[in-house]
């Protein structure tokens, strides 16, 4: 059995014991999850239960695995014959959840 849901502006596709990386979440580690726009759920082989556009009862619940941040991306700014160079640096908060139940 799988399921698809939406988080921010992503989509999932996960079954039951998957571990996957979604935007920051607030929470402390082994705490509850649940992801209510789920948009199909299907079990396996055979018929999908999609939603238009997601499926009202439908839940994915999973648990926080830990909270870490991205590795650095680092941005420069360039301007020629000026003298002018900037460079500033980014790390993104994430999320290590685990998919604990799909509810239909």
């Amino acid at each position: 059995m799988y399921a698809i849901f939406e988080d921010g502006s992503h989509q999932y596709r996960v079954s039951v014991g998957d571990k996957i990386v979604v935007d920051f979440r607030d929470g402390e580690p082994d705490s509850a999850v649940i992801f209510e726009k789920v948009l199909l759920i299907a079990p396996g082989e055979g018929d999908a239960t999609i939603g238009k556009p997601t499926l009202t009862g439908a839940k994915v619940e999973a648990k926080i695995v830990r909270q870490f941040k991205d590795k650095k991306i680092v941005i420069q700014k360039f301007r020629r014959r000026k003298n002018h160079r900037k460079a500033t640096g980014h790390r993104q908060q994430l999320t290590a959840i685990e998919i604990v139940g799909i509810q239909a």
